[in-house]
């Protein structure tokens, strides 16, 4: 009988031990996930075949500048992992909207719209400076939205690009006519080089990329006609405690030079914002 009391008691012990375990390790909505031992999944909205952005590689796997900026995110928050969810421009933003995806990662530029809907991160990861583009071969030249006047110009449903266009149309109506189509390299590049539209709205490296990757000689005009650089996105529902670990490790990726060396990788050069 004392043997079996003996045992009785360790018994009881033990399984007190394993509840107060069990408790510890369940924790509460405020408890960190490094207390938790727990890894937070986030869903990252971005593109699948917009080079050198994000794109799938031969191996089918997520790769180009906006990845690789989120991956090095990644390798700093040792207490989420992000997984990618490719799909054109505006399913972005769609998908971002009804919360498939917590955060987003597409040169995103800031807009008034999306400003409502959205939550932006703190800190820019790319210069977003818009130029026209167009084809020299045709015998044209644009500097400004005022020289495009009676011609076609291409944008992508939902970019910054085609939004600052309807806006100069609201102030000039018939200015020009705007052509929709997708977030396509080489759609692009053939609506420019057919003659199917006459002008695009670009940052200077995307068009130095179509030169290089197409052999063509696209240019572009002699001044932005906007000033802008492009920022994370994230859903209005998405913890801001993810958010602001976030913005922290981007900003001591762009002081160590990480950033910097990404920039150089996929864009050919430094075009990270200086701020």
């Amino acid at each position: 009988m004392k043997k079996s009391r003996i045992v009785t008691g360790l018994s009881v012990a033990a399984f007190s031990l394993l509840l107060a375990a069990c408790g510890s390790s369940g924790g509460s909505d405020s408890d960190s996930s490094e207390d938790s031992g727990k890894v937070t999944k986030i869903t990252v909205a971005t593109g699948n075949d917009a080079l050198p952005y994000a794109y799938l590689d031969e191996n089918g796997k997520y790769d180009g500048y906006d990845v690789a900026v989120v991956k090095a995110i990644d390798k700093k928050l040792k207490d989420y992992s992000f997984t990618f969810e490719g799909s054109d421009f505006p399913t972005t933003l769609s998908n971002l909207e009804s919360n498939k995806a917590q955060m987003a990662a597409y040169e995103y530029e800031v807009n008034d719209e999306r400003k409502e809907k959205f939550v932006y991160g703190d800190v820019g990861y790319v210069v977003w400076d818009t130029y026209i583009s167009y084809d020299p071969d045709k015998g044209e030249t644009y500097n400004t939205f005022d020289d495009l006047k009676g011609k076609k110009v291409y944008v992508t449903t939902s970019t910054n690009q085609a939004a600052m266009a309807e806006n100069y149309l609201k102030d000039h109506p018939d200015a020009f006519t705007l052509v929709y189509g997708e977030y396509s390299n080489e759609q692009i590049v053939q609506a420019l080089t057919s003659g199917a539209v006459d002008a695009t709205l670009a940052p200077k490296y995307q068009i130095d990329n179509y030169n290089k990757t197409f052999d063509v000689h696209l240019k572009i005009g002699d001044k932005p006609v906007h000033n802008s650089d492009a920022y994370l996105l994230f859903n209005k529902k998405t913890d801001t405690k993810l958010i602001e670990e976030v913005n922290k490790a981007l900003k001591e990726l762009k002081e160590d030079g990480t950033i910097k060396k990404l920039s150089e990788k996929y864009l050919d050069g430094d075009y990270v914002p200086k701020d």
